[in-house]
């Protein structure tokens, strides 16, 4: 115990001083009629996929407890602050340390992963991000699939500089339409079985919303993303967030290329024309739970 407790000390050392209710909107679908999708649209969207501020209260919370009980949950809780913190040295021999301690535990795989990757061992990472799926498919509200994307995607493109050009992350082929059909084959999740469109829409939701907290833009990996998805929204969900979706990519480096912009440009047209109009329900939405009509 005294050795763990002169490890908790010391990553709490390389801790830098901490800088000092449901929604259920009012969307609108390719057609231009009203359904309520239980997500958060448009601005909101754009504000839930920016880098929020250090929370001092919470910092401190985390560091006394692990100051005062060295066990798995505040260690692991200290692990994530060291990331947060920009230490993702620190966070993995932590983590390591945890698995010793703890083992089997499919938060620390996740954990550790993540921190390897912010160290740019990619393909190390990828095998930790799979072990953490095997230990529980449930993990990270089953998104952890799209996280083995991003891996491959990133290691496929550090042998071809082309690689993020030339493919999607998602493995979809979308065609060059103003508003192209919404897909009809979906990728695998984290249990190997096929996902649906609203299994898709919380992934992306979920990876993005954790991987935009530590990668600042321009990144290729999430301009990709956030371009895919903001096409899935076009095609079967809301014009509210194709049209901030496209904007999240263009923050990240996205191209901003004439289908894009004119793309962009007919979502908000939808929206506005509808705003215009009185509420028409009935709407098609393939991205929620279940999918409708």
């Amino acid at each position: 115990m005294k050795a763990l407790r002169t490890f908790v000390a010391l990553a709490l050392l390389a801790l830098a001083p901490a800088a000092s209710a449901c929604i259920n909107e009012v969307g609108t679908d390719r057609s231009g009629r009203s359904f309520s999708p239980d997500w958060v649209l448009g601005d909101f969207l754009i504000q839930t996929m920016t880098p929020e501020p250090p929370d001092r209260e919470r910092v401190g919370r985390r560091i006394a407890a692990a100051r005062a009980r060295p066990d798995f949950a505040n260690l692991n809780d200290l692990g994530v602050l060291l990331i947060h913190q920009g230490k993702p040295i620190a966070a993995a021999e932590l983590f390591v340390a945890i698995e010793k301690l703890y083992p089997g535990r499919a938060a620390t795989a996740a954990n550790l992963g993540t921190a390897l990757e912010l160290m740019g061992r990619d393909a190390t990472a990828l095998r930790w991000i799979r072990i953490g799926i095997e230990r529980d498919a449930n993990e990270h509200g089953r998104s952890e699939w799209l996280h083995v994307r991003i891996l491959e995607a990133k290691i496929a493109a550090a042998k071809d500089p082309g690689w993020l050009q030339r493919h999607s992350i998602l493995g979809f082929e979308f065609s060059s339409a103003l508003v192209p059909p919404f897909p009809t084959r979906m990728p695998p999740g984290n249990a190997g079985s096929t996902l649906i469109g609203s299994d898709l829409d919380s992934g992306l939701s979920y990876q993005l919303h954790e991987r935009v907290q530590f990668v600042k833009p321009p990144d290729p990996v999430v301009a990709s993303l956030f371009r895919d998805w903001a096409i899935l929204h076009l095609s079967g969900g809301a014009m509210e967030n194709a049209d901030a979706l496209y904007t999240l990519a263009f923050r990240y480096g996205a191209p901003r290329d004439a289908l894009s912009l004119k793309r962009q440009a007919h979502a908000r047209q939808v929206v506005a024309r509808a705003r215009k109009q009185d509420e028409r329900y009935g709407a098609d939405c393939k991205l929620c739970d279940p999918p409708f009509p």
